[in-house]
């Protein structure tokens, strides 16, 4: 069981629109089984959010729903960020890049931190940027390309290339946790190691949490687990 899940409540926008997403997969599938014929559209999805918005977590999911309803040839989940994907020299770009659309073939590419690929001077970004765009197009019928990243930063990297927003289908917003769900949280993560969290502990963890909540570098799930290691030690 992971230890960071999203709740119903917090991502609801989120669930809604992945259970969108997987039913319309569901339906191209049947289509495809009746000899119906149709141009299939892109599936491919962008995930926005904070950092411990679970926004991995649910790539992970979503790849596993995807390979036990067989709408994926083999449904496995990829994660790559910059490094995987961008050349230390000219030109080294471009076959890094379609090496891994060829290992993920058949299953979900999910590109963390995507917004990392947009540079000022453009020179090894931009080719990997573009390379991305071209094989999305190429494996647009057995994979699917999963963006993610804050959400200011990844607006700037839809804007870099003119036909990257319009290969992605679904934009799913990962939003921050109340203090009540970093408390569920709390216990989720407890119980995990075989522990309860006694209710003064819980309410001293709530006062902390919608202090911490106010920063700027907030990390929500992520934080849960560092005040909960802290309070271990």
């Amino acid at each position: 069981l992971p230890e960071i899940l999203p709740t119903d409540e917090e991502i609801k926008s989120a669930k809604e629109t992945i259970d969108q997403a997987l039913n319309f997969y569901k339906a191209q599938k049947l289509f495809k089984n009746r000899k119906v014929s149709f141009n299939r559209p892109a599936m491919h999805m962008v995930f926005t959010g904070n950092p411990g918005t679970a926004k991995t977590t649910v790539a992970r999911l979503f790849a596993g729903i995807m390979k036990e309803n067989g709408l994926l040839s083999k449904g496995d989940l990829y994660e790559v960020g910059r490094a995987d994907l961008v050349g230390k020299y000219v030109g080294h770009t471009a076959p890094l890049v379609q090496e891994t659309f060829k290992r993920a073939k058949g299953s979900v590419l999910f590109i963390d931190e995507a917004y990392s690929l947009v540079e000022e001077d453009g020179l090894y970004g931009d080719e990997a940027i573009n390379t991305i765009v071209q094989e999305m197009e190429n494996n647009r019928d057995d994979m699917i390309v999963i963006f993610a990243g804050y959400p200011d930063e990844m607006e700037k990297f839809l804007n870099k290339n003119p036909g990257l927003r319009s290969r992605i289908a679904f934009h799913i917003p990962f939003e921050d946790y109340s203090s009540s769900e970093l408390c569920d949280i709390s216990k989720l993560i407890a119980k995990s190691r075989g522990l309860t969290l006694a209710e003064d502990a819980l309410n001293k963890l709530d006062g902390i949490f919608e202090t911490a909540r106010k920063k700027s570098d907030f990390g929500n799930g992520r934080y849960v687990r560092n005040v909960f290691e802290q309070a271990k030690m």
